[in-house]
């Protein structure tokens, strides 16, 4: 039986269908919010979902990426410092340049409160901003989770790449274990008045490593003896149904204003834990109907085009709100026809980025190769890792 590693090194099409469901979570929470839905879906926060379902697919394909290039470095003549400079190099060129366009013209346009908040946008520091002031920051809200990305892209490389390697499973579960005790500790100063909180403040990176941390778990199993079908099977007879009635517990709890503070202390992480079954499976491959549905190209697609449409799609309303107003078109923001308008919008914007600028310039990245003949390089270069958010 192969293991998991070998079919590491394949193209995992389902995993760029499973970011555009995360995106369009996002859009449904940020440009729809349905009402009158059962007390479940209504107390389900789908772009938070989305995100963090991002959050786990980087752990997983980032994490892969360097477990891979560590080996090229133990086995070839290419040392872990050139190795870690190949990978900041690649990943500048697949997430910078359409954020800092998208911040140059909303500077540019004087748009609020980017003059003010420029200094933290330009470093990836908006959420450190928006846990401290406890606020959101207008159409730059949703960079929060870029932020998180890019500090976790700041660390982690070099904990996988210089740490002892039997260090590794610990500093990933570390990882997973700290960010509830986190959560659960800022639940508690709120309620003694110790500091504010509220959940805002689980934009603050520490918040986020137990999605992160489960992907990098997911990807780190994967390249260890076990058995693909073994790994899966743990996933789904232990991992997927321990997560399922987690989540719905704490949302119960919740809901009834029971034990609040589980909600904010498990939720998330029991949501990454349906998440991390979720990828290992997409990225195996559904069978049957499920797999045929979740890979059809239009969904490919859009999967691979969803890092643009998660940078642009805070700011069409901006532009598609006026127009309607001044054509005497009645457009409730939000609502059903501004969730059609401005996605239809997003999509097309996200597109033409793509031909025109990131595409382009994600094919730079052939320069910046680990190695030419490596099996890390297959894994980096599918679209599917091309577009990690």
């Amino acid at each position: 039986m192969r293991s998991a590693a070998s079919d590491s090194q394949n193209y995992m099409p389902q995993l760029d269908a499973l970011r555009f469901f995360a995106v369009l979570g996002v859009l449904v929470s940020h440009f729809w919010i349905p009402k009158k839905l059962p007390w479940l879906l209504a107390d389900m926060d789908l772009g938070w979902l989305g995100v963090r379902l991002f959050f786990v697919l980087s752990g997983f394909l980032i994490t892969g990426i360097l477990l891979d290039a560590r080996k090229m470095a133990e086995t070839s003549v290419h040392t872990p410092a050139f190795l870690i400079r190949q990978f900041y190099i690649r990943r500048f060129l697949r997430i910078f340049p359409i954020y800092y366009l998208v911040i140059a013209v909303a500077l540019a346009l004087n748009l609020s409160p980017g003059r003010e908040l420029w200094g933290w946008l330009l470093s990836y520091t908006s959420n450190i901003y928006i846990t401290v002031q406890h606020t959101w920051i207008g159409p730059f809200s949703h960079f929060w989770s870029l932020a998180v990305e890019e500090q976790f892209y700041l660390l982690w490389p070099c904990m996988i790449l210089f740490l002892p390697r039997k260090c590794i499973p610990f500093i990933i579960s570390f990882a997973i274990l700290l960010a509830p005790i986190y959560r659960f500790w800022g639940y508690q100063t709120d309620r003694f008045g110790i500091s504010p909180f509220d959940f805002k403040a689980a934009t603050f990176t520490l918040a986020s490593l137990d999605s992160l941390g489960l992907g990098a778990l997911l990807a780190y199993t994967w390249r260890t003896k076990l058995a693909l079908p073994t790994i899966q099977e743990y996933l789904t007879k232990l991992v997927l149904p321990f997560g399922i009635v987690l989540y719905l517990t704490s949302l119960a709890l919740y809901h009834y204003h029971l034990k609040p503070s589980i909600f904010f202390t498990l939720n998330d992480f029991a949501a990454s834990l349906i998440f991390t079954w979720l990828v290992s499976s997409a990225a195996i491959g559904f069978g049957g109907i499920a797999g045929r549905l979740i890979a059809v190209p239009p969904f490919l697609y859009l999967g691979k085009i969803s890092y643009g449409m998660y940078v642009f799609h805070y700011f069409v309303p901006l532009m598609v709100y006026p127009v309607f107003e001044s054509l005497n078109i009645p457009l409730q923001v939000p609502g059903i026809s501004n969730f059609i308008v401005s996605g239809v919008l997003t999509v097309a914007l996200a597109a033409l980025s793509w031909r025109v600028l990131e595409r382009p310039i994600n094919n730079l990245k052939r320069h910046f190769e680990y190695s030419p003949s490596s099996n890390t390089q297959r894994l980096v270069d599918t679209p599917s890792a091309r577009s990690v958010n």
